[in-house]
């Protein structure tokens, strides 16, 4: 839901908007100004993002919906799952614009946003990564074993007694145990930051949790999986806490 990526930024505007780190800053910000008679058009700034990222966060959206249905039995084909794409895309399209314009009423956004309209190229490459991961052996075995269950950005755990908003994708159950599935969408990584996410992505489940990402590339998935040890798991809550 909040991309990963490297943040470099002479504008605190798009600082908060793009630092995947300020997710609780910026909803603690928005909170804070409920109250105050603008308070509302700092949390439309907030949730306006480009249509790339528009892309990408669609690209979840349909995978979990599709996994929700798939568990209940009802399987989508490749055109539904296209038509399913290029609307919820769209919706996403139209929601911004709505709050691009209730935020240009107030004269506050003309030099930061404008309106756009749905590009066809980003709803190809959407498309063409869905059906991608859904033709990948390794989630393909997931949905025919066991059950998985959705999870939501806002679920969060406890490391070392401090609230975590790190939460994966989806949780699969099977006799094997439980595996932890996160959906990495916004290019490579390093193995570092890989294990580190990892590491922290395993607090959802327990020690012997197997943790599974699926990392997005030009269109094309690689999968990760990975058990993190005590060592791993420590340094990984270490940095948490430094950020402190």
């Amino acid at each position: 839901m909040y991309p990963f990526q490297p943040t470099w930024s002479t504008t605190r505007i798009n600082l908060l908007q793009r630092c995947p780190r300020a997710f609780v800053l910026r909803y603690g910000l928005a909170k804070l100004s409920k109250n105050h008679p603008q308070g509302q058009l700092l949390s439309e700034v907030f949730q306006i993002q480009t249509p790339w990222i528009l892309m990408h966060q669609t690209i979840r959206t349909v995978l979990l919906d599709y996994v929700e249905d798939h568990q209940i039995g009802t399987v989508w084909s490749h055109e539904l799952l296209s038509i399913r794409f290029r609307r919820d895309y769209f919706k996403a399209i139209a929601e911004r614009n709505q709050r691009v314009e209730r935020l240009q009423k107030y004269g506050l956004a003309a030099s930061f946003f404008h309106t756009i309209q749905p590009e066809e190229h980003l709803i190809k490459m959407g498309i063409e990564s869905c059906i991608g991961i859904l033709l990948n052996s390794v989630f393909q075995g997931l949905l025919s074993n066991g059950s998985i269950e959705r999870m939501e950005a806002n679920q969060f755990t406890r490391i070392r007694n401090i609230r975590m908003y790190c939460a994966p994708d989806l949780l699969h159950r099977s006799s094997k145990g439980l595996t932890i599935i996160k959906f990495q969408l916004y290019g490579k990584i390093s193995r570092s930051k890989r294990i580190q996410q990892a590491s922290l992505l395993q607090s959802y489940g327990n020690d012997n949790s197997e943790v599974i990402q699926f990392c997005l590339q030009r269109r094309k998935w690689n999968v990760h999986k990975t058990i993190p040890i005590a060592r791993q798991r420590k340094q990984a809550s270490g940095l948490v806490v430094l950020d402190l």
